[in-house]
């Protein structure tokens, strides 16, 4: 009996012990594993914080080169505005220059214009170096000769215009004469010309009538050249009808701005034509 009894315990003993050593087992178990999910957990998180770190690296770096790039755009961009700044501080000098010389240049044509208005005041109707009493014999000259080859048709004709009255008033009739035998245009002379006329004036009233009937005359079945005087001016016209009666009129004299002479619609208004006193004529 008391053999059964140690048997027993012993037996119970042994279960005792066999589940103790169990229980340690799976302890251990639970142990391990739990110890090598932690492990696994800090590897992985060793991981990440590696990645972490070479991103941030990265990103440093790249700051770093992008601070390099801006300053050295910062340092390009101070340079050209400096440049811009010399520019336009030379811009500046130079117009400044050119303004000066405009000014010089326009202060040059005023006084040369002033010099030529003063020449003209002192002397009007003459022009520097031209000798108008020169001109007015070749003129006569020319007029002469056309009165011979255009008019009289014959070289032996006597001269018309040293025995003239009014040497101007021959010279215009001369002109009308040799156009009507041209071109046979009908021509008439309706001229009033009072003593006193500058030999300029002379000059010019013979041209423009000239020009102005050459012009007309082709143009026209009828003219007749009007000169009269006008206060101290002298006015030259052409009136010219077709073969309708219809007005024709003169082309304009292709003369520039003068204080001399004005072209009008029907001719040319020679001005200050007459001297003060007609003896100077």
């Amino acid at each position: 009996m008391v053999v059964v009894v140690v048997v027993v315990v012993v037996v119970v003993l042994l279960a005792v012990a066999v589940a103790t050593a169990v229980g340690l087992a799976l302890v251990s178990r639970r142990r391990l594993a739990a110890q090598r999910a932690l492990a696994q957990a800090a590897e992985e998180r060793s991981t990440m914080l590696a990645e972490q770190v070479a991103t941030e690296s990265a990103a440093v770096v790249a700051a770093a080169g992008q601070r390099d790039t801006a300053a050295a755009l910062a340092a390009q961009n101070a340079e050209l505005a400096r440049l811009a700044g010399e520019r336009a501080a030379a811009s500046e000098v130079e117009a400044r220059a050119a303004t000066e010389a405009a000014r010089v240049a326009e202060e040059g044509l005023a006084a040369a214009q002033s010099a030529m208005a003063a020449s003209r005041d002192a002397a009007p109707g003459a022009s520097v170096g031209l000798d108008a009493d020169v001109v007015w014999i070749l003129e006569q000259a020319r007029s002469e000769r056309t009165w011979r080859f255009s008019v009289a048709a014959g070289a032996e004709s006597e001269p018309v215009l040293s025995g003239a009255a009014n040497p101007l008033m021959a010279a215009l009739q001369i002109e009308l004469d040799a156009a009507r035998e041209d071109v046979g245009a009908v021509v008439g002379l309706d001229a009033e010309i009072p003593d006193g006329l500058t030999v300029a004036a002379t000059l010019l009233t013979l041209r423009a009538a000239q020009e102005l009937v050459a012009d007309i005359v082709r143009r026209s079945e009828e003219t007749t050249l009007r000169v009269r005087a006008d206060g101290g001016d002298l006015v030259v016209d052409v009136h010219s009808v077709d073969e309708h009666g219809v007005a024709v009129l003169p082309h304009p004299l292709p003369i520039p701005p003068s204080r001399s002479a004005e072209v009008t619609a029907t001719g040319v208004r020679i001005h200050g034509a007459f001297v003060a006193d007609p003896a100077e004529a």
